[in-house]
């Protein structure tokens, strides 16, 4: 059971970063700020790999690259409210800039979607007017590669009986084991 369950959540996973409408297409990520402060943001998720690493976008001027920088350590959450699930991750993240994972990823900004990271000025600036944002031909674009550690997967049920688990790397092996909910 607890193999379905972790197969469960990636294949929804996967589900979301290839374009279908899905709950986890959207993640809450948490990095570590000055003073130890935690940082959150809502994130899209474009990506699963082979080796299980999530990926998403950014623009390399946000504070997040600084967080990043600094220290790797990140969470994730993901929540589906239909079938009540959440899946929190623990993990590092590596920053691609110019490297053969983000060239393929970079090759699939198109359209409207590249005003995301062209912005003259770097993301949280005080601007005058948010109608009358200045683009360049630069593309800030930076591809976040988060690499779990540990997954908790928690299925709520009306009848109470919930379903919590741990996924976590040891050793190269995701060791699973139950918990109280």
């Amino acid at each position: 059971m607890l193999n379905d369950l972790f197969q469960e959540a990636w294949k929804s996973l996967n589900d979301a970063a290839s374009g279908k409408e899905h709950p986890f297409n959207f993640c809450t990520l948490a990095t570590i700020g000055k003073n130890a402060s935690v940082r959150q943001r809502t994130v899209i998720l474009r990506g699963v790999t082979e080796n299980k690493s999530l990926l998403f976008y950014t623009d390399l001027r946000s504070k997040k690259i600084k967080q990043i920088e600094h220290n790797s350590n990140a969470n994730g959450l993901f929540y589906d409210p239909k079938i009540q699930l959440q899946l929190v991750f623990k993990g590092n993240i590596l920053v691609h800039t110019d490297d053969e994972a983000w060239e393929e990823h970079k090759d699939k900004i198109d359209g409207k979607a590249v005003n995301n990271y062209n912005t003259l000025l770097a993301p949280g600036k005080p601007i005058k007017n948010p109608f009358s944002v200045e683009r360049t031909k630069n593309l800030n674009f930076g591809l976040l590669e988060f690499k779990p550690v540990k997954i908790e997967f928690l299925k709520l049920k009306e009848d109470s009986n919930h379903l919590r688990a741990r996924y976590k790397i040891e050793e190269g092996i995701w060791k699973q084991t139950f918990l109280v909910p």
